[in-house]
């Protein structure tokens, strides 16, 4: 198949042809005799018309190239409600979302709008930006935005869509337009329980303890600086029954912080098995046993230094042979020195001969309407009592051993001194090294909700994994905005508020099984697998947290911004429009004209002198 020469090859071919043909006509009328040569006029005419015929067949070959008229195209997004000045030949469409002006054709997505205009190269939006349905953009578009300024609120926020009763709620987020503001949680009895002041960047996070299980309704408040209510938003939480983890204990000897950890086993209603070493041979409780069979009824084991020296190689072995299969080893480094024998589990230790004060962070200090939530009433012997509640917690002490394991994790929030537990995956399982070596003090100290946070924590984080793992939904959830929800089985399917039901087709995302879900209307929403409620997740209305969605229209929308220019993650480089070649049926239809009206004016008599009666023209005569 021939392929069409290049400009350049074209124009100079054509520019040589009429060339040639200029020097054939002034040739002809040099040697033709007197009587027949043309007229200055038509000698004029016929060299003039030798460059138009030629640029007219280049243009016929390669026709004139520019934007076709739908290469730019402009969106109207939420919060716009006029038409922007377009650029010449640029279309203009509304999202469902925009307040559009009359003239505007309105399109259901962004997907629709391409489709109308499949020549689309740059996508310029205006408004708000562009919200989940339609991020999917061509990577072969530009995309132009300039976002409005943001929404004085709550800009950004996290929290579990669900959680189990005895957890922690956390909630973390940024502000903006807030300086120097402060932001409160309200627990279902509208009790605040704690509070923060914004930092520089107007970051927060606050926390609540968890305890009934079933949906749960807290509050989100801020406030500035003079304690006026800036925005209100609920956070509605999904909270499980916890299934308590059948906890073993082993102990060399007795004392104030085996004592204390026991406590809190029974107040917290786990399955409890305890045997402590007096000495002599003699021992208190049950459960001391290692073997295989014994470790794998235990979800937790929880063993001090000294019982762990005391197991041998061997039984030392036997455990950590246990937390492959999936068992939880909390290891207290009470003693001075390292344990040994668990360098097979990952971890490097150093150091332990010394300890270092610690004091850990507080949650709702100072706030006696927090604190009063956190501890309780009291009783009638022992009354909640404001003062102690507020006085300094004790610092604490942590033995000094420095963790080098890979992967070593460190566990909770470090206060001052730096972290005081670390863990890491080993097979099924997971291994915790803990230093402290007083936290009942903080039981004595008035702080009992601090003591059970912290191990609460500990066993939590080793425990044994359950059956059936946890479905994780993304949170907050929008009216008609996709809801990504993870670990549901095949034959998982969402009960909405009106009874229907929608089966989940979930599929493998990076060794994850997730499937996407619509919902049509806000409230409780189930997910069930056979008649079996796995968890339930808030769908809040549209117009529901407006500074948070539209913080993230924007965001989501200069990730594929084209100035981005590769810079933003996952952004493809925006290509600039391509010049289209333009309609070659015009330019051949012009060049036939002037090839065959020159055919016949070559062949006329008009403008000949023998026309005056110097007889017919010689052959060959243009």
């Amino acid at each position: 198949m021939l392929s069409t020469p290049s400009l350049a090859v074209t124009a100079t071919i054509t520019a040589a042809l009429a060339l040639l043909a200029g020097v054939r006509i002034v040739l002809w009328q040099r040697r033709a005799p007197p009587g027949s040569r043309s007229r200055g006029w038509r000698l004029a005419l016929l060299l003039l018309a030798q460059p138009a015929w030629a640029v007219l067949l280049v243009l016929a070959i390669h026709p004139p190239a520019g934007l076709q008229p739908d290469a730019t195209l402009t969106v109207l997004t939420g919060g716009r409600a006029d038409a922007p000045a377009v650029r010449p030949g640029s279309a203009v469409v509304a999202l469902p979302e925009a307040e559009a002006a009359a003239g505007v054709r309105r399109v259901p997505d962004l997907a629709t709008a391409l489709r109308l205009h499949p020549d689309t190269r740059v996508l310029r939006v205006f408004g708000d930006g562009l919200v989940a349905r339609d991020l999917d953009v061509p990577p072969v578009v530009a995309v132009e935005f300039d976002p409005p300024p943001p929404v004085r609120g709550f800009a950004d926020i996290t929290w579990p869509g669900s959680t189990v009763a005895g957890d922690a709620l956390r909630v973390s987020g940024r502000v903006h337009g807030v300086v120097g503001g402060a932001v409160e949680l309200v627990d279902p009895a509208g009790v605040r329980v704690d509070s923060t002041v914004l930092d520089d960047s107007g970051r927060f996070v606050v926390q609540a303890p968890t305890f009934a299980a079933g949906p749960a309704r807290f509050q989100l408040r801020l406030r500035d600086p003079a304690d006026v209510l800036v925005e209100e938003a609920p956070l509605h939480l999904w909270i499980d029954a916890a299934a308590a983890p059948r906890l073993r204990m082993l102990a060399g000897a007795a004392n104030a912080e085996t004592r204390f950890l026991r406590r809190w086993a029974v107040d917290a209603g786990l399955p409890l098995q305890m045997r402590i070493t007096l000495g002599a041979g003699m021992a208190l409780g049950a459960g001391g046993g290692i073997d295989a069979a014994s470790l794998a009824q235990t979800d937790v084991l929880v063993v001090d230094a000294r019982s762990w020296a005391g197991l041998g190689a061997g039984g030392r072995a036997s455990v950590l042979t246990a937390v492959e299969s999936g068992m939880g080893l909390v290891l207290r480094a009470d003693a001075p020195g390292t344990p040994a024998g668990l360098a097979g589990a990952g971890f490097r230790l150093s150091g332990g001969q010394g300890t270092v004060p610690l004091r850990l962070p507080l949650a709702g200090a100072g706030d006696a309407e927090a604190l009063r939530a956190r501890l309780g009433p009291g009783t009638a012997d022992a009354p909640f009592d404001l003062e102690q509640a507020q006085a300094a917690v004790p610092a604490l002490l942590a033995r000094q051993l420095q963790v080098e394991g890979a992967h070593a994790i460190a566990l909770g929030v470090a206060g001052e001194g730096g972290p005081w537990a670390w863990w890491r995956p080993h097979g099924q399982g997971r291994v915790l090294v803990w230093t402290l070596q007083d936290s009942y003090r903080l039981v004595l100290a008035g702080r009992a909700d601090l003591h059970g946070a912290l191990w609460s924590e500990a066993v939590a984080t080793v425990a044994r994994a359950q059956a059936m793992p946890a479905v994780r939904i993304d949170a907050p959830a929008f009216a008609d905005q996709r809801v990504r929800i993870c670990g549901a089985g095949a034959q998982a399917r969402v009960l909405a508020p009106n009874g229907g039901a929608s089966r989940l087709w979930p599929r493998a995302v990076g060794g994850d099984s997730c499937a996407g879900y619509w919902p049509r209307q806000p409230g409780w929403h189930r997910v069930l697998e056979g008649d079996t409620v796995r968890t339930a997740f808030h769908v809040h209305p549209v117009d529901a947290w407006p500074a948070l969605r539209a913080a993230r229209r924007a965001t989501a929308t200069l990730d594929l911004v084209s100035h981005c220019e590769g810079g933003c993650a996952g952004t493809p480089v925006a290509q600039p429009a391509q010049p289209v070649p333009g309609p070659a049926w015009p330019w051949w239809l012009a060049w036939l004209a002037v090839s065959a009206s020159l055919w016949w004016f070559e062949r006329s008599r008009h403008g000949r002198r023998h026309d005056d009666g110097g007889g017919p023209p010689a052959r060959g005569a243009p």
